[in-house]
């Protein structure tokens, strides 16, 4: 996962809006790429992902 340039600054509500927009895929997508930073956060050996 890529580290934005700047800081973005969502309300837990705006949020919340974007993920009830979001398609399955990009739901499935989103939790595989919070999955890989918590087990590189952990120093795991997990899956990686990187932006096309």
């Amino acid at each position: 996962m890529t580290t934005p340039e700047r800081p973005r600054h969502e309300t837990l509500a705006e949020v919340q809006r974007m993920v009830a927009r979001a398609r399955p895929e990009q739901l499935r997508r989103l939790l595989a790429d919070i999955r890989a930073a918590e087990m590189s956060d952990r120093g795991g050996d997990g899956p990686q992902r990187r932006a096309s």
